[in-house]
């Protein structure tokens, strides 16, 4: 009897610890829906709030200006924060300046800051420096729906990042009917370019984790799929046509 209950001790210590295991794979929370640009669900207000509280090792910065780039590819919630948003933003690298603010430590919605009040300096620094934007964020979804809202104030760009996903086999709308996920603030941090134009990508949980082979935050990088290239490379193309 003794043994029974102890190999019943294992079996329960096995399950735990392979539910934190997958647990661990999620970045966001599963509640977790788009921008709220209210920023009333954040656990911090702005950038300053979130400096003077948290460890440096807890979150990454890094800009990559491109010498005559007109465009920023960017994601002020990169990392932990919205699952696969850095790796699509790392993509552009070599043809466009990119930006990111990662969140690296568990728990990391908390270092969620809205666009709306995201004012990093080194980002804000690199918006107003370019005439454009491309912003890419995660939303939660629908479970299983592979989807992406296209917002931001350059309508007739997101219509052509539209038609493009689509035409590569992806799901893909204009963010107008989607007021929280749209973009449009004249206080994004999107909005904040030369010009004042935009794209803003909000991609489903579901299609972030069609990219990867493993959704895990330590292999993502690593496990990049056919999917994820046809799909920023059914962005690129127009941003090779708009941008360049």
């Amino acid at each position: 009897m003794k043994k029974f209950f102890a190999l019943l001790l294992l079996l329960a210590i096995g399950w735990g610890v392979y539910y934190t295991m997958q647990a661990q794979e999620h970045d966001e929370p599963v509640s977790s829906g788009g921008e709220d640009e209210s920023g009333s669900n954040d656990f911090y207000r702005n950038f300053k709030e979130l400096e003077e509280n948290e460890s440096t090792s807890s979150y990454n910065i890094t800009a990559n200006p491109v010498p005559g780039s007109r465009l920023l590819v960017m994601s002020p919630h990169g990392g932990r924060i919205e699952g696969g948003v850095s790796e699509i933003v790392h993509f552009f690298d070599n043809d466009f300046s990119t930006y990111l603010f990662e969140g690296l430590r568990e728990n990391a919605s908390e270092l969620h800051i809205t666009s709306t009040n995201f004012d990093e300096p080194i980002g804000v620094a690199q918006a107003k420096a370019h005439d454009y934007i491309l912003a890419v964020h995660g939303y939660k979804g629908e479970e299983g729906i592979d989807h992406t809202l296209v917002g931001g104030t350059d309508y007739d760009r997101a219509e052509k990042i539209v038609s493009s996903l689509e035409r590569n086999g992806f799901s893909a709308e204009l963010a107008v009917a989607h007021a929280t996920l749209s973009g449009t603030s004249n206080h994004n941090i999107n909005n904040l370019t030369k010009t004042g134009q935009s794209v803003q990508l909000e991609i489903s949980r579901s299609q972030r984790e069609a990219l990867f082979d493993s959704f895990d935050f330590r292999r993502r990088s690593s496990t990049k799929n056919e999917t994820f290239y046809r799909y920023v490379r059914a962005i690129r193309t127009v941003l090779d046509e708009e941008y360049t």
